[in-house]
């Protein structure tokens, strides 16, 4: 069951990953705009079909990809009981807390969409910033539990003898894959300005699929 769920789960990271390239492949020219520099100008040339469709992908990834880390919790209980429940719960709020997240994502841009047509920049971004102020503290903090403690959890499985993957694997998870991301986008910008960067978290989420298949 354990490998089964594990395949499951690189499907469901691979199909965020293109929920990803649908909702966040915005092109070089794209600016952030705005007081927190969430609102993004592709937006008003994007199609509207790409975010209803992002928003497919992720409704079918999401549940797959938790198939994936409750197969990386198993294997950790095997271990240390305690430490994969740990991991279970917190993957639980992490990936309740990703279908939310990539919901907020699709919608914004919809709305924005739609009110500067209406009202102008300014109106539209004093009501998306009221939106962000709203869902800030779930959004990071549950972002940060999938992406980031997640990662933190798995790493110190294998230093500690509990998960038998390769240690270079770690370079696998959602975190430092973002970071890859994060890094090469700062390195040549004209280069990675949407890819690899914007897939980089859903495909670490699938890599924990793999890494409790391996594991098995």
């Amino acid at each position: 069951m354990i490998t089964v769920f594990g395949i499951l789960g690189i499907l469901g990271g691979v199909l965020c990953a293109c929920g990803d390239l649908f909702l966040d492949l915005k092109g070089k020219d794209n600016q952030k705009l705005g007081r927190y520099q969430f609102i993004e100008s592709s937006w008003e040339k994007m199609a509207g079909w790409r975010f209803k469709v992002s928003i497919l992908f992720a409704m079918a990834g999401v549940p797959l990809y938790f198939l994936g880390l409750t197969a990386m919790a198993a294997q950790l209980a095997k271990a240390n009981a305690a430490f994969g429940l740990a991991f279970w719960i917190i993957s639980l709020v992490g990936c309740i807390g990703g279908f939310f997240i990539h919901a907020l994502l699709c919608l914004t841009p919809v709305i924005y969409k739609i009110l500067i047509k209406k009202t102008g920049f300014e109106f539209t971004e004093t009501v998306l910033n009221q939106m962000f102020e709203t869902i800030r503290l779930p959004f990071y903090l549950m972002f940060i539990l999938l992406v980031g403690v997640t990662s933190l959890m798995l790493c110190c499985a294998v230093f500690a003898g509990w998960l038998a993957i390769p240690p270079m694997m770690l370079l696998l998870t959602p975190l430092c894959l973002m970071l890859i991301g994060i890094t090469l986008r700062c390195i040549k910008p004209g280069w990675f300005y949407d890819l690899p960067g914007i897939i980089m978290p859903s495909m670490g989420l699938a890599m924990i699929g793999l890494m409790a298949v391996v594991a098995g």
